[in-house]
């Protein structure tokens, strides 16, 4: 295949994402509720504005840049849907994180950041992106 080839599979791995996100909010509203649906969607937006939340701080101080790395928004905010679609079950949690990695082949193939970067960036996303998904469970215990 070539770069352009890739680049386009590439381009639509998150809107994809994205649209598969949306059908689950969807299925969820229609199989649990309004209620339910809306606090996946709630902690799905909470992690998009965190991980560009990053992004920004990223851009004004420079951090990744110091160490010679670079912030990778496009494996940040993978992650986000990732997460949410994650939690759906087993089944979908496998194809979601063998998509995931794919996809953080296919960047690095192509050149559009480093190992490091995306490491780096996951390590600083996605135990956030875990923890905002598990508070509304908390809460829930908590409660009863």
């Amino acid at each position: 295949m070539t770069y352009q080839q890739l680049d386009a599979i590439a381009d639509s791995y998150i809107p994809l994402l994205g649209i598969l996100t949306l059908a689950w909010l969807l299925i969820k509203a229609s199989r649990l509720g309004i209620k339910s649906a809306l606090i996946e969607a709630v902690t799905t937006s909470l992690g998009a504005i965190y991980i560009y939340a990053l992004m920004f701080l990223d851009a004004y101080f420079a951090a990744y840049e110091s160490i010679g790395l670079d912030y990778s928004t496009h494996t940040a905010l993978a992650l986000v849907f990732v997460t949410t679609l994650a939690l759906i079950g087993k089944q979908v949690r496998r194809i979601a994180v063998i998509s995931m990695i794919c996809y953080c082949l296919l960047m690095l193939y192509q050149g559009y950041h480093t190992l490091a970067d995306m490491a780096l960036t996951s390590l600083m996303t996605l135990p956030v992106l875990v923890w905002l998904k598990c508070l509304p469970n908390r809460k829930a215990k908590l409660v009863w």
